[in-house]
């Protein structure tokens, strides 16, 4: 294989190696799961049907949130095409020169499909009234490019001129029979050939000013030979402007912006918790908990305002619930019909798991008291799962009920907030109100809205009684036949309205109904039975994978290695027999001072070496080696034979030392590449510590 030159280049800050294995992938599994984290109650095929499942539900969801962010998008891409189609068809006239067309986008909250939707709007949509494709081509510019004036004209150009006009294999030019590939003359060519270019500038508060004035005082010049639109990817706040605050006058003179704001970060965040998991039409597979909505909301507001990162978070959160083996009863019919699921679960290996199931149905409000004595004696297969069939129409019942019931509130919220009722208002935001509901501690707010009801007019009543008619018109039909009850009432109170009947008795009963309705269906999912199989609840959200610490990782994989070792991987009972290289002159380190002379760092780490063969009975490291004394010497016939047994083991001995050395060198360098040792020039053979505190 041949040295990649790459390698060598100091100025190279990453190179790519490509992969020289073995190109047979019939043996990789690419879907296998990883192993239980709870095996004493877990079954052989548990981990991968659950994580079949898992797949299956976060797939639901996501496509669900990726339809409401589509349709946020929506407005703002249409606006955004609309504006570069006109940008130069719609000028201002009697300008001294012509302006070079800048379309700002600005969110905090941009995702990275957003600009894919541009792209796609202009280069691969088509006009529906004249059948005509649109004639642009997009190119993408990123901060990395941008280093240089050079680096970015040929990102610009390079983009453009490679690609096929007829949307085929990108072209290959030979350098000596074209122009550089940072001239823009050449795009000037190619445009005159081929159609529009439009180039999406992402992340443009990162690049560097200075360059970027260059870019647009060169791209102005050939504004009448090449009508380029820049679309520029802003994450600051529009007002005051960034691109108004950071470049001189003289070169905003050059540009015509447009400005395309998306919807605030905040709102966009909540219409997607409130569509996605409390929507009256869609029902997600697992209805996540309030520990994973506050995480959602801290992490949104507090770190990164990104709705790709939303969207790790709530796969993060799938992920962390379907690590309970008796989550792999989430979906319907998990384990196959009834026949497959018994010959799945009376295999020996099963048992833990039907333990664990048994104990939480019979345990449960799914099996009559009074029955307990005796119903564990006719259980089978089937009357479990038939069991956990109840339990999961129960639970997706009582959720449907809840959402109907959290929409209503909100419903009234915002009748009140619109007839100038701002007490109603509260500190609360939506995810709050949201997690308040899920816990079943809604009853304040609940309580307030209702006492604002009995105190309406007898003007706004009639409306009131006629949006939550209305709201009830709406709801599904297996929710009307539940909610028949309060249905009637809110009926019986609209046609008493309709008579001019007593404002104030109708508003005092329909405030009550209304209270009680609530606190019916507002109450804790918990209370549930087998509650934990299809709801994350208070679980912790699993913070280190979104947001790691490498250093705390880095010091915990070297002090507890064994916690990343599989117990197959294990080679014996004690932990120091596992212990790799580099852990065993970690331990060295951290008893060390502030200089670590590296010779008698090398015995210790032969001393542990030793004492690790001798446990697992293999050959002893020769004397001479270690700290361990020599053999007292002998004389005569004894010592004759006994030199004769060392001369048949000098081979073994010397191949030991060797490689003995050959490790403590490379975990040496290891140490030294993760940044705990350094070197200096008062002591050859010292190294300086440069890490103190450690975690408990």
């Amino acid at each position: 294989m041949a040295v990649n030159t790459d390698l060598e280049d100091i100025n190279q800050t990453a190179v790519y190696i490509p992969f020289s294995g073995s190109d047979d992938l019939d043996d990789v599994n690419t879907d296998a799961a990883p192993p239980s984290l709870f095996p004493e109650r877990d079954f052989h095929q548990g981990c991968q049907l659950r994580f079949q499942a898992c797949r299956a539900a976060w797939g639901k969801c996501l496509k669900r949130m990726q339809e409401l962010i589509h349709s946020l998008h929506a407005p703002v891409v249409e606006s955004v095409v609309e504006q570069v189609k006109k940008s130069y068809t719609d000028e201002l006239p009697g300008l001294p020169y012509p302006e070079l067309p800048v379309i700002s986008v600005t969110s905090s909250s941009l995702s990275s499909s957003l600009f894919d939707e541009i792209s796609f709007q202009l280069e691969e949509n088509t006009d529906e009234l004249f059948e005509d494709t649109n004639d642009h081509f997009v190119t993408h510019l990123f901060p990395s490019d941008c280093t240089t004036i050079t680096g970015t004209m040929k990102t610009i150009v390079s983009g453009f001129v490679s690609r096929s006009p007829t949307g085929g294999q990108d072209i290959k030019r030979k350098p000596s029979a074209s122009l550089a590939t940072y001239d823009i003359a050449l795009l000037e060519a190619w445009y005159r050939a081929v159609c529009d270019a439009r180039v999406i500038v992402h992340d443009f508060e990162q690049l560097e000013p200075q360059v970027v004035q260059d870019m647009f005082e060169i791209c102005s010049s050939y504004i009448s030979r090449l009508p380029l639109v820049f679309i520029l990817a802003l994450a600051s706040p529009p007002s005051p402007s960034y691109i108004r605050a950071t470049y001189p006058h003289s070169m905003l003179a050059l540009l015509r912006v447009r400005d395309c704001p998306l919807p605030l970060a905040e709102k966009s965040l909540h219409n997607i918790l409130l569509e996605t998991f409390f929507d009256l039409t869609f029902e997600p597979e697992i209805m996540i908990g309030p520990a994973t909505i506050d995480f959602a909301v801290e992490f949104f507001t507090r770190h990164s305002s990104s709705l790709d990162g939303l969207l790790s978070i709530l796969q993060l959160a799938h992920m962390k619930h379907f690590e309970e083996p008796l989550s792999v009863l989430a979906p319907a019919q998990a384990l196959g019909r009834p026949k497959d699921a018994a010959k799945v679960l009376l295999t020996p290996n099963a048992f833990p798991f039907l333990d664990a199931l048994f104990a939480r149905v019979h345990g449960s409000t799914l099996i009559v008291p009074v029955e307990h004595a005796t119903s564990w004696r006719s259980a089978t297969i089937d009357s479990l799962l038939s069991s956990v069939e109840t339990a999961r129409d129960i639970f997706r019942l009582r959720v449907k009920l809840l959402r109907v019931a959290f929409r209503l509130i909100l419903r009234v919220r915002q009748f009140m907030l619109v007839h100038e009722r701002k007490s109603v208002q509260g500190d609360q935001t939506v995810p709050e109100l949201m997690c308040l509901a899920l816990r079943g501690r809604l009853g304040s707010v609940y309580g307030h809205l209702c006492s604002m009801v009995k105190m309406l007019p007898a003007a706004q009543l009639e409306d009131f009684a006629r949006v939550v008619h209305d709201f009830f018109e709406d709801v599904p039909e297996d929710v009307k036949a539940e909610e028949n009850e309060v249905i009637s009432r809110v009926e019986t109170a609209y046609k008493m309205l309709c008579r001019d009947a007593s404002t104030e008795d109708i508003s005092g009963l329909l405030g009550d109904w209304l209270s009680e309705y609530f606190k019916l269906r507002i109450v804790a999912l918990e209370d549930v039975p087998l509650w934990d199989v299809w709801y994350t609840g208070s679980t912790p959200f699993p913070s280190e994978l979104i947001n790691p610490s490498p250093r705390a990782s880095i010091l915990a994989g070297l002090i507890h290695p064994q916690d990343y070792i599989s117990t197959g991987q294990r080679n014996g009972d004690d932990e120091d027999d596992d212990l790799p290289d580099i852990s065993i002159l970690f331990k060295g380190y951290l008893e060390s001072g502030k200089m670590i002379n590296v010779y008698d760092w090398f015995e210790s780490f032969v001393v542990f070496l030793e004492a690790r063969k001798r446990r697992v009975g293999e050959t002893r490291i020769p004397d001479g080696v270690s700290g361990t004394p020599r053999t007292p010497s002998k004389k005569g016939k004894q010592k004759q034979a006994e030199d004769k047994v060392i001369g048949e083991d000098a081979g073994e001995d010397e191949e030991w030392l060797v490689e003995v050395q050959a490790r403590f060198i490379h975990a040496l360098q290891e140490l030294d590449y993760l940044g705990f040792i350094k070197h200096t020039g008062r002591k050859a053979d010292h190294v300086m510590r440069t890490v103190f505190d450690f975690p408990e």
